[in-house]
């Protein structure tokens, strides 16, 4: 953990500012624990450059590469690892490469948690990229928050993520479920029908999708008649179906599958 303590303290009473001073170079030198990083904090500048230079980035990612999402996880990996060997080949980031450390949450929150907390504390990671659950980016959320570590979401859509629960340390650079239903419910309600059946995965993607497109059809005078959670029997889910859509010839209602 000491990697992760902040070695400078602009308060000491041995100096001022950033100013380097015998007690801070000491107190580095302890804190790396090691005669490694003591040597390299006691080395001359252009020695310590040369060795943070080669030093690789640790870049963490967990996926669902085992249980429900597994099919997701697996595909998502393959295009973080394409990624960082694009990187690397083309020279890393300012002259330091890559080191990818992979891990599987099993598509389950408190694997994801467990695995998260390994990754800060004993992997060390510089930062993470990933996650399809929603579920498990939540439960993750708090460790990249406690260690300082910056978290890239990978596919997570929960509306919370970014709106009550938002973090200065998860960051998810693409759109979410309310800006998806206020895209494409026009088109819905004006051109396929005014009253729906919704269909969600009962957790927080599939809730907050789920109440994302349910207000957008309702405020463009549409209206939703009814929901329903998928069983896990594909043939259960087929006759529900069915059923929903004898339902919908009837009366101009479509199931929002």
């Amino acid at each position: 953990m000491a990697g992760r303590q902040k070695i400078w303290n602009t308060s000491d009473q041995s100096g001022s500012g950033d100013r380097p001073t015998r007690r801070r170079v000491l107190e580095a030198a302890m804190a790396g624990s090691g005669i490694g990083l003591g040597a390299a904090v006691l080395s001359p500048l252009p020695l310590r450059f040369a060795l943070a230079q080669s030093k690789a980035y640790r870049i963490g990612t967990m996926q669902p590469l085992s249980g429900a999402a597994a099919i997701i996880g697996k595909t998502a990996l393959v295009g973080v690892q394409m990624a960082t060997d694009r990187i690397n080949k083309a020279g890393g980031i300012n002259g330091r490469p890559i080191e990818l450390i992979v891990a599987d949450y099993e598509s389950k929150p408190d694997v994801g948690r467990r695995k998260a907390e390994k990754m800060a504390v004993e992997d060390n990671i510089d930062a993470h990229v990933g996650g399809v659950l929603s579920n498990v980016c939540l439960a993750c959320m708090p460790v990249w928050e406690e260690y300082k570590i910056v978290n890239m979401v990978g596919v997570c859509l929960d509306t919370t993520m970014t709106t009550s629960k938002c973090s200065r340390y998860t960051f998810r650079p693409f759109d979410y479920a309310p800006a998806q239903a206020v895209a494409f419910a026009p088109y819905l309600v004006s051109k396929i029908g005014k009253k729906w059946h919704i269909a969600y995965a009962d957790y927080a993607w599939g809730q907050s999708t789920r109440d994302a497109y349910a207000e957008q059809i309702k405020k463009l005078g549409g209206e939703i008649v009814g929901t329903t959670v998928p069983v896990e029997n594909q043939r259960r889910f087929r006759r529900a179906v069915r059923h929903l859509l004898r339902q919908g010839r009837g009366d101009d209602r479509q199931p929002g599958l």
